[in-house]
């Protein structure tokens, strides 16, 4: 018996839709299916009433690159009545990155960033459901070839007249600096989340305008990730590129709520070589933080002071694949040493402080994967953990990481089983998880409260 799709309820096909949108093949990126939303578009194509039926989730996340085609292709959009089901904005600017380059792209400053494509960025109310724009730069400046593979070559040291001229003559510099003039022009932005997806480090000029730094004090949400310069040494990042950070962006998020931070090479982001990079973040910065997560960052007294100036608005703090360290983590004549902290430290600064609403607290490094960091020398200290974990699922190993050479931190499985087994870390952690579950109840409390309330009136 064959069904006729335009006969079923508008219900039951969003439910199929809903479906197919659940289902995990395809390959995943700008967070759906490439194959799956080819199929909605394709199914969307078979006659007007479908189209219109699938418009929203066709349309939910779109995608804009610095040409003059897929410029045009959005303008056309934003025109029609589908620009209201446009939710989140994913820009991708790319360039030519290697100087020694003949093609002429490598110094076309004006082709590289379309008017059709400005004219989107700088005007964003054009989509006025959209909530998020994420910001995404595949430029790697120069590329400086060492045996088998590449290096991506960082220049310090600018000067503002320097970073001027670069914009004026190189197409990835002139990229950049464009797109976040545009940015700027949206003076009162009605979406409130921006994501910088591996930010690969380069001053621009926009960074220092009134413009600008008025656009990020409207944001309630900041999700940045960077890409650390390279050097045949390692991933790292040195003070003053630190330092300048605050100064160009977090110095001027007044009113955001949630902040994402990580490394896009998945290493620890606070090291440079020898020396301790302090987390810039200062304590009296993003007064109305709720929600704190960061991704690879060495756990230090800067960041226990942030989160205990933030005790009486911080709500939800996730901490993934972040370390301890009890040893000295920087060690050079100019700034002397710097000895990092334990985790016992860490959660009994913060529990008390007394957060009356912090009621999630997350550190995700699970315990396989310090049991598997290295082959122990202790063997018998080894299965003593094993079993421990296999018994009581309250114990917690809780990451540690060391030096493997002079550039690199990671875990380090002895300092691990130590601190496991004198036990110190995990009365600090049951202490702060007692409060958080204790924040947690009296939220859901007071949460059950308000719905009666409403429901009466």
């Amino acid at each position: 018996m064959h069904c006729n799709l335009l006969q079923l309820p508008a219900e039951l096909l969003r439910m199929i839709i809903e479906e197919l949108l659940r289902w995990d093949g395809g390959h995943q990126r700008y967070g759906k299916s490439v194959a799956i939303h080819q199929n909605l578009i394709n199914w969307s194509c078979t006659c007007s009433y479908f189209r219109n039926l699938l418009a929203p989730d066709i349309f939910k996340s779109v995608k804009l690159v610095n040409n003059e085609i897929s410029g045009s292709s959005l303008s056309t959009v934003a025109k029609s009545q589908h620009n209201v089901h446009i939710k989140e904005l994913h820009f991708i600017g790319s360039a030519l990155g290697d100087s020694r380059s003949e093609e002429a792209a490598f110094s076309d400053t004006e082709g590289i960033f379309p008017c059709s494509v400005g004219g989107l960025i700088c005007e964003l109310k054009r989509f006025p459901s959209l909530e998020k724009l994420s910001l995404e730069f595949d430029y790697a400046f120069e590329r400086i070839r060492h045996g088998s593979w590449i290096m991506h070559v960082f220049t310090e040291g600018e000067t503002p007249e320097q970073v001027l001229e670069a914009e004026a003559s190189v197409a990835g510099r002139a990229l950049m600096s464009k797109t976040f003039s545009a940015l700027a022009q949206n003076k009162s932005p009605h979406f409130k989340h921006l994501e910088i997806r591996t930010l690969i480090w380069k001053d621009v000029s926009t960074y220092n305008h009134a413009a600008f730094h008025n656009f990020l004090g409207h944001l309630e949400q900041f999700t940045f990730s960077i890409h650390a310069k390279e050097s045949h040494e390692g991933s790292k990042l040195d003070r003053s590129l630190m330092g300048k950070l605050n100064e160009y962006f977090f110095n001027h998020l007044a009113n955001v709520t949630t902040l994402f931070i990580k490394d896009v090479e998945e290493d620890i982001l606070l090291l440079d070589g020898r020396i301790y990079v302090p987390l810039t973040l200062k304590v009296d910065q993003m007064p109305l933080l709720t929600t704190l997560h960061l991704d690879y960052i060495l756990a230090s007294q800067e960041l226990v002071n942030l989160l205990v100036r933030h005790k009486d608005t911080l709500e939800e703090v996730i901490l993934r694949d972040c370390y301890a360290c009890t040893g000295v983590i920087s060690e050079h004549y100019y700034t002397g040493i710097d000895r990092g902290i334990n985790w016992s430290h860490f959660f009994t600064s913060l529990f008390l402080a007394c957060p009356v609403q912090l009621h999630r607290f997350e550190l995700v490094c699970s315990s396989a994967e310090c049991l598997s960091a290295d082959e122990p020398r202790d063997k018998e200290g080894y299965e003593n953990v094993c079993t421990i974990l296999g018994q009581d699922a309250s114990r917690k190993l809780f990451p540690y990481g060391a030096r493997v050479d002079a550039w690199l931190l990671r875990c380090d499985w002895g300092e691990c089983f130590a601190a496991f087994l004198k036990g110190q870390d995990q009365r600090s952690w049951d202490r702060l998880m007692g409060k958080v579950e204790r924040n947690a109840k009296k939220a859901a409390k007071s949460a059950s409260k308000g719905v009666k309330l409403q429901l009466q009136s």
